[in-house]
């Protein structure tokens, strides 16, 4: 009878670890899901912005930390203190389409020091999109040497 008993506990204790286990994997796959979207949506809104014309190609570089729609003039607007820092990036090129430029744009999550056994979970997303910008936006193409000899391009 106390044999039973022990290989029923040693059951018990074995299965409830195992959910323990399955549930903190869900969890951390679920986060990483998150911080993916939010990543996507940000830099979904950052192009519409530079769409829009509500922000210049220099003004999207570099670090930003803020919620989405900040453009708002809006002082009641709580942003998290402690929220994520975000990196911007953004590059043209030409494209064969005149008129339209490709710019990549690039978030990245940026992780503060984290500890010797966890792994920086920071998410990145690149949103590539043809678009016309403005001549205020326009930046300088570098001159390649394959391009020497070649007819000017012109919007």
């Amino acid at each position: 009878m106390l044999l039973e008993v022990v290989l029923a506990v040693a059951l018990f204790v074995g299965a409830a670890s195992f959910c323990i286990v399955a549930t903190r994997s869900l969890f951390g796959t679920l986060e990483r899901i998150d911080r993916r979207q939010r990543v996507i949506d940000l830099a979904r809104s950052k192009l519409a912005e530079l769409e829009a014309g509500q922000v210049t190609l220099s003004e999207l570089r570099g670090e930003w930390s803020g919620a989405v729609g900040s453009r708002l003039e809006n002082e009641d607007l709580e942003i998290e203190p402690h929220g994520p820092v975000w990196e911007i990036d953004v590059e043209t090129s030409r494209s064969e389409f005149q008129g339209l430029t490709l710019v990549e744009l690039t978030v990245s999550e940026i992780i503060a020091e984290t500890g010797p056994d966890e792994a920086p979970a920071g998410a990145s997303f690149t949103l590539r999109q043809l678009m016309a910008l403005r001549e205020t936006d326009a930046e300088a193409y570098e001159v390649d040497e394959m391009l020497e000899g070649l007819p000017e391009f012109e919007p």
